[in-house]
């Protein structure tokens, strides 16, 4: 029987070479050939894929993108599993998008990396907002989730407090590239778990139970 090509696989192997090279010598230093051989494949296997070095990157983001929310859903899983409030599924969930260990670091640098070229083509821009958007969005519904539980003030304003949460995420993981001393580190950490009291102030009716 004829083998059958993973594609997916194939795609996968190759957006790792545009990674791998972008964490050796920067995003700009990427072309086709370059990834061939940070892949171990051939330029002609790359052309066969990505008819584009905008396609190329377009997907190397979208798979990026894609593992930091599957990690992000594995520790808010675990936080759950441990029965954990809201506030701490949440955060666990932010924690995820800082740069507190090296694979953390590479992905971060990698999303800001792209957050930069993105200012200027339009195919990357739409998969950071769609990126933002999903995020944000899950923040807003764990406040709303917070309000039905009694973790949060009925009146809070959760499209602004998911805003605000994501933000000030986005705005450490930014300090945190230049600085990722401990003490920077802790205080981001800290940070993170003091928005998080500050919205949900109130014991959660399943605790009482």
């Amino acid at each position: 029987m004829p083998r059958t090509a993973d594609h997916d696989g194939r795609r996968a192997q190759i957006t790792t070479g545009v990674r791998e090279l972008a964490l050796l010598s920067g995003l700009g230093s990427v072309t086709v050939a370059g990834t061939a051989k940070a892949a171990g494949v051939s330029v002609g296997l790359v052309q066969h894929y990505y008819d584009s070095k905008e396609s190329l990157l377009a997907d190397t983001l979208s798979r990026l993108l894609i593992d930091i929310e599957v990690r992000v859903d594995a520790a808010i899983t675990l936080a759950e599993r441990d029965h954990a409030r809201i506030e701490h599924m949440l955060g666990a969930g932010l924690l995820e998008l800082l740069p507190l260990s090296p694979v953390h670091r590479d992905e971060t640098y990698l999303r800001h990396a792209f957050a930069g070229l993105a200012l200027d083509n339009p195919t990357l821009a739409e998969h950071q907002r769609a990126f933002d958007r999903r995020f944000r969005d899950r923040i807003t519904q764990a406040v709303r989730n917070g309000m039905e539980c009694g973790e949060v003030i009925p009146d809070t304003d959760s499209l602004l407090e998911g805003e605000a949460a994501f933000a000030l995420t986005q705005g450490l993981a930014a300090r945190l590239l230049l600085d990722g001393h401990d003490g920077a580190r802790n205080r981001a950490k800290a940070a993170i778990a003091a928005r998080m009291a500050s919205v949900f102030v109130g014991p959660c009716a399943r605790e009482s139970q």
